[in-house]
């Protein structure tokens, strides 16, 4: 799937994550921002995507690190049956297994347990993901009013999080929306003809790297129904939360 399409899953997955533990509609939104950016984490192993040009030059080093880290955990790891095909190991591999996100996750928990530190994942997470969602909301005009838009909620939430007590999600809550969102991502890829190792580290007919995919996989950006799951998306997580939420009781 392409960024934005993750981006708008990883909407809807944190939004309902932080609807569902929690009974603060605003922890809701902010796992909303969370899940979109930690939807776009497993591509990291691709300096050219999405998350891999997200802080220029920063990322692009980190992500060509994690590739190579890939290429190296596939090599040691693959059976001799896919030792013999001619794959590097590097895009949709190590990154997009279940421990990889699981990984993910944590990494975020601890930071969300330092001073300041959840503040500082909201806010990443909110600034990378916010603006891939809103790519594509031409209504609310320029390309730079779109990146101006999503780096001022994503300010909000982060400052938030950080100086006003109860704005924000607690730490395990901020840990765990990263590590479902990053799932999204992996099932999101899954639905493609590509497909993703989801039973890594486990053999799977003598593979070890064996690539799962949806029956009815699609070509990556090609599909209407990537469209359709994109924009599904976003529109179910508010209409559910007006949904979930109950009246309040009468004067």
């Amino acid at each position: 799937m392409m960024g934005t399409s993750h981006a708008a899953t990883g909407v809807l997955a944190g939004g309902m994550t932080g609807f569902l533990l929690s009974d603060n509609l605003g922890h809701a939104l902010v796992c909303a921002a969370i899940g979109a950016g930690a939807a776009l984490l497993p591509d990291l192993d691709t300096p050219g995507s999405t998350a891999g040009r997200s802080l220029g030059a920063v990322t692009e080093l980190v992500s060509t690190h994690i590739r190579e880290t890939s290429k190296t955990v596939y090599k040691r790891t693959a059976t001799a049956v896919e030792l013999r095909r001619a794959q590097d190991g590097g895009h949709r591999f190590l990154t997009h297994t279940v421990p990889a996100c699981v990984a993910f996750g944590l990494l975020a928990l601890l930071l969300a347990l330092i001073p300041l530190g959840a503040g500082l994942v909201v806010f990443a997470m909110s600034a990378l993901g916010l603006g891939a969602v809103l790519r594509e909301w031409k209504f609310i005009g320029s390309r730079k009013k779109r990146q101006l838009a999503a780096l001022i909620t994503a300010v909000l939430f982060g400052v938030g999080t950080m100086m006003v007590p109860g704005w924000g999600p607690p730490w395990w809550l901020v840990g765990l929306t990263v590590t479902v969102g990053s799932l999204t991502h992996v099932l999101g890829d899954w639905l493609t003809r590509s497909g993703v190792p989801l039973a890594w580290p486990l053999v799977v007919n003598g593979k070890r790297w064996w690539m799962f995919r949806s029956p009815v996989a699609f070509h990556t950006g090609k599909s209407p129904v990537e469209v359709g799951i994109k924009w599904g998306s976003v529109v179910a997580f508010p209409i559910l939360v007006v949904l979930g939420t109950p009246a309040p009781p009468p004067m």
